[in-house]
C-alpha cells in the first residue's frame, strides 16, 4: 500500500489519466468518430478521450504496484515527454493553420469585396429572410417559398471544408480550377465546438440559417457539371455560383422526404385525399401532424399523425403545383 501512495506513484497515476485523455481525443479525430453529428460532436469527442483516460487511469494502479520504483519513475519521464511533445506538434499545427489563413491568397487577393464579421453579417441574414420563420414550440423552425420554388437545396460541407467559394460569371469551356472565387463564407467552431459564420458577405441572405443546428440551405436556380447556381439573397434572387463537390444536391423529392412534417398554406383550400388525383375522395381523419411518406410527381403521401404521435391514417396532398410549393415544411420537431 505504501508503495501505491509514493509521489512518483500518485504522479505516474495522473500522468496516465492525463496523456491517454489526449490519445483518445485524437483518436476520435484520426477515425473521425464526431464526423457528421451535428451537435453531438464535441461530446462525442470528449467520451472518446474519457474512455480512454479512465481505463489507463485504474491500469496505472496495477502498473505501480507490480513495477519497480525505478521503473514508475522511468515511465513519468516517459509520459512526461509525450505530454510536452503532444502539447508542442498541437500549438505548432494551431499557429500554422492560423498563418496559412492569413497568408491565403485566394482569402485576401482574390476577393473584390470584403467580407463582414459574423457578428455582422450572420445577425441581419436572419432577419431579413422572408422564408425563415420560427415557432416554439412544437415547430421551431419552418421555411416557405415566396417566389420560384427552384431545383431544391444546396447545403455546404462545413464538416469537411471550413471555405465556400463562390464564384461569378462562369466560362463552361473551363474547369473549376480556372476560374476565381469572387466571396466567400469561412466556418469555425465555437467554445462549445459548435460551427458557426466566422466571415460572410454582407449581401448573404440565405434560405435556411440556422447554425447552431448546423442548419444552412441555399435554394439551387441551376445545376451545371462542375458547378450549383444558388440564389444567394431570397430579398432580390440574387444569384452567385459553387463547386458541386464543396457540398450536397438535394432535389425538392429527397429534401421533403427528410423534413419532420409538413402542412397546408394557410387558406390554401388544399385537402388530403385517399388517392393522388383531384377528384380521389377526401380523407376525413382528424390529425396534428402531416410527415411525408412518399413523393410521386406533384403529389406527396403522408402519415396523418396525433399529438402522441401515434399514426391515424395515410392520404395524399398536392405539394406543388405551376412550379410553386403548396405546403409549409418543418425541419425540426
Amino acid at each position: 500500500m505504501k508503495k501505491l501512495l509514493k509521489p512518483a506513484s500518485i504522479a505516474f497515476y495522473f500522468l496516465m489519466l492525463i496523456v491517454f485523455f489526449l490519445v483518445g481525443v485524437y483518436v476520435a479525430g484520426w477515425l473521425e468518430a464526431g464526423k457528421n453529428q451535428g451537435l453531438a460532436g464535441g461530446a462525442i469527442v470528449l467520451g472518446w478521450g474519457v474512455l480512454f483516460g479512465g481505463i489507463a487511469f485504474i491500469l496505472s494502479f496495477f502498473i505501480a504496484r507490480y513495477a519497480s520504483h525505478k521503473n514508475v519513475v522511468r515511465c513519468n519521464w516517459i509520459l512526461l515527454v509525450i505530454l510536452i511533445a503532444t502539447y508542442g506538434v498541437t500549438h505548432y499545427g494551431y499557429l500554422e493553420n492560423k498563418k496559412q489563413k492569413e497568408e491565403d491568397p485566394v482569402e485576401n487577393n482574390l476577393k473584390p469585396k470584403p467580407t463582414t464579421p459574423a457578428a455582422e453579417a450572420e445577425e441581419p441574414t436572419a432577419m431579413l429572410s422572408p422564408t425563415l420563420r420560427l415557432r416554439i414550440p412544437r415547430q421551431p423552425l419552418q421555411a416557405k417559398m415566396e417566389s420560384s420554388m427552384g431545383m431544391g437545396y444546396f447545403t455546404p460541407s462545413f464538416y469537411e471544408e471550413r471555405t465556400l467559394y463562390f464564384y461569378g460569371n462562369l466560362n463552361l469551356e473551363k474547369s473549376l480550377m480556372e476560374h476565381l472565387p469572387v466571396d466567400s463564407i469561412t466556418f469555425k467552431r465555437n467554445k462549445y465546438n459548435q460551427f458557426e459564420i466566422a466571415t460572410a458577405p454582407p449581401w448573404l441572405v440565405p434560405d435556411i440559417l440556422k447554425m447552431d443546428y448546423d442548419l444552412l440551405y441555399f435554394r439551387i436556380k441551376s445545376v451545371f457539371q462542375e458547378f450549383v447556381e444558388v440564389i444567394v439573397n431570397t430579398t432580390n434572387d440574387r444569384t452567385a455560383f459553387v463547386s458541386r463537390s464543396a457540398g450536397k444536391i438535394r432535389y425538392w423529392a429527397d429534401f421533403l422526404l427528410g423534413v419532420n412534417s409538413v402542412e397546408f398554406l394557410p387558406n390554401s383550400g388544399e385537402q388530403v385525399r385517399a388517392r393522388p388525383f383531384e377528384a380521389a375522395s377526401t380523407v376525413g381523419t382528424t390529425y396534428e401532424f402531416m410527415r411525408p411518406l412518399r413523393i410521386q410527381n406533384d403529389w406527396m403521401q403522408v402519415l396523418l399523425v396525433d399529438g402522441e404521435f401515434q399514426t391515424k391514417a395515410k392520404g395524399w396532398i398536392r405539394w406543388k403545383r405551376d412550379g410553386q410549393l403548396l405546403i409549409l415544411y418543418n425541419l425540426l420537431s
